[in-house]
């Protein structure tokens, strides 16, 4: 009796064993994970016609630079000299040294918004234009002076001793140090588009904070609300973005871009956010790269050309300046110094071989090979 006892309650064990054990391994298998979060459904507009937006501080600097360049190039009139204290107080809006008076008393300047290494040497730059304006010679190798094209009498630029043409250093560069380094440098910097700033209080005319950086980056693109379907009054990278357009189509790229970032941060899309970004700085540099190519052609075909040839380099000199205000560019350190060195510090001595040097590097970089000769 006593054995069977036992083995009743032995069976009765094992039974509850088996029983608690099937019941552990069921409480074991993991629950399910929430399924992510699904991007909100918006509309992308075809126009910049978002509400609350607005960018007059960069409208404000275009318009500065823009009188800066007519009043440096009325050097290219033989005989004008040029005031270099006059130039660097538009550059930093002092001494209401604009003809528009309302750039004067706008709180607005160029110099405190350049590329930090680049603010004095700007400076540099308006002190040697200024000197080579006081020439009342032509040019020539290693005399200051205006020179009139050989091949069209209208074409005449003033250059130094060296055939640097300072205007188009100054322009150019500050197209980048200025615009370029803003847009892509600052304004697409996590401190002002990311995502810990502010993208719920609304204030009225401006937007949101995030809304409003993103607004002024495209404030310094140049270009209408809507554009491409609108060129006209396009200024400075609009024009250039523009000229690459036929063979690269940058137009629509960059402007759907802009555009889809903008209505992204409205809707708190942040990866999309992050991806126009990311096509807004490729393009723009490779819109560089191919503009600093089509001058470089140009030049081939007038090496014995001295106005046209040097005024095509300074061009390239104040465009190589540019790359380095991107924080994500595809070129090094390194190559931007090697292409500085191919181009030299005397025009004069350019030679075709380092201009195909130059074109052949950046192409490469930046995936141009295809249509280098047609650019």
């Amino acid at each position: 009796m006593k054995l069977k006892t036992c083995l009743q309650t032995f069976s009765i064990v094992l039974l509850l064993t088996a029983t608690g054990c099937k019941k552990d391994k069921k409480n074991t298998t993991p629950e399910p994970e929430p399924a992510p979060p699904t991007t909100p459904a918006y509309t992308v507009p075809t126009e910049y016609n978002f509400v609350n937006v607005n960018y007059s501080g960069q409208t404000t600097r275009l318009d500065m630079v823009d009188e800066i360049n007519t009043y440096i190039t009325t050097a290219n009139t033989p005989g004008t000299a040029l005031n270099s204290q006059k130039i660097k107080d538009m550059y930093a809006n002092l001494n209401s040294a604009f003809t528009n008076s309302a750039l004067n008393v706008s709180g607005k300047d160029i110099k405190s918004k350049v590329f930090l290494a680049d603010q004095t040497l700007f400076e540099t730059y308006m002190d040697n234009l200024a000197a080579a304006s006081q020439s009342t010679v032509n040019g020539s190798n290693g005399t200051p002076g205006v020179i009139v094209s050989s091949t069209d009498p209208t074409k005449k630029w003033l250059f130094d001793a060296n055939g640097i043409e300072w205007a188009e250093v100054i322009e150019k560069g500050l197209m980048g140090s200025l615009m370029y380094y803003q847009a892509v440098g600052v304004y697409f910097d996590p401190s002002k588009t990311g995502n810990s700033v502010d993208n719920t209080t609304i204030v009225p005319g401006s937007g949101t904070s995030m809304e409003h950086g993103w607004d002024e980056a495209f404030g310094y693109f140049g270009v209408p609300l809507n554009f491409p379907t609108n060129n006209t009054n396009i200024r400075f990278w609009g024009e250039y973005c523009n000229d690459r357009n036929a063979i690269l189509s940058t137009n629509s790229t960059m402007m759907n871009a802009f555009l889809k970032g903008r209505a992204a941060i409205s809707n708190k899309d942040y990866s999309t956010r992050d991806a126009q970004i990311g096509i807004i700085r490729n393009t723009w540099e490779t819109i560089i790269a191919s503009t600093i190519i089509s001058y470089l052609n140009s030049t081939k075909l007038n090496l014995t050309n001295d106005a046209v040839r040097n005024h095509n380099l300074s061009e390239v000199k104040g465009f190589i300046t540019n790359f380095k205000c991107n924080p994500t560019k595809k070129i090094t350190a390194t190559e931007i110094t090697d292409i500085e060195n191919l181009l030299g510090n005397n025009f004069y001595n350019i030679t075709g071989a380092n201009i195909d040097l130059i074109k052949n590097k950046l192409s490469t970089i930046y995936g141009l090979d295809a249509v280098k000769n047609n650019l």
